[in-house]
């Protein structure tokens, strides 16, 4: 249901607003929609691995290589629907492949260590924060974001 709501928040911006920035320093649609996505995806692979290593971590950040380098791709929206909606696949896919003893053990990063569970559940939480920042750059750009609970699921995508 997140997944599906933030997919068609990604929708209502345009190619060109993927680039805006309400102010100086901050992150841009594009940036933001990368951030999200790639820390689930990277969450998600070092749980099932058992390690998250630094290197894996600075991969969601759109300021710093590889981030930036990934992220340049992302041009239209088309490009950002499908980027979200190929690492929520790996996620998922990481998760339902997890046994109940994989998601109890320990997994270390440069977060801590904890359980495998507890990253999924920091993918959520990250997920919400940021889609809370696109939902403030909808309505500065004149538009309603979605109702933020609803059972639609994303068109094209799971």
């Amino acid at each position: 249901m997140v997944h599906g709501v933030t997919v068609r928040a990604i929708s209502m911006f345009s190619d060109g607003e993927l680039a805006f920035r309400p102010a100086p320093g901050t992150r841009s649609p594009r940036e933001l929609i990368f951030h999200i996505y790639s820390q689930e995806k990277v969450l998600a692979e070092g749980a099932g691995q058992g390690r998250i290593s630094l290197e894996a971590a600075g991969a969601s950040n759109p300021e710093a290589n590889p981030g930036a380098a990934d992220c340049a791709p992302l041009v239209t929206v088309s490009d950002a629907r499908a980027y979200a909606e190929a690492c929520h696949r790996v996620a998922d896919k990481t998760f339902r492949q997890m046994s109940d003893a994989d998601l109890a053990r320990p997994v270390e990063s440069p977060f801590g260590t904890y359980p495998a569970w507890q990253y999924f559940a920091f993918a959520y939480d990250e997920h919400w924060h940021h889609r809370g920042q696109l939902y403030t750059y909808l309505r500065l750009l004149g538009k309603e974001p979605p109702m933020l609970y609803d059972y639609e699921p994303a068109k094209g995508g799971a």
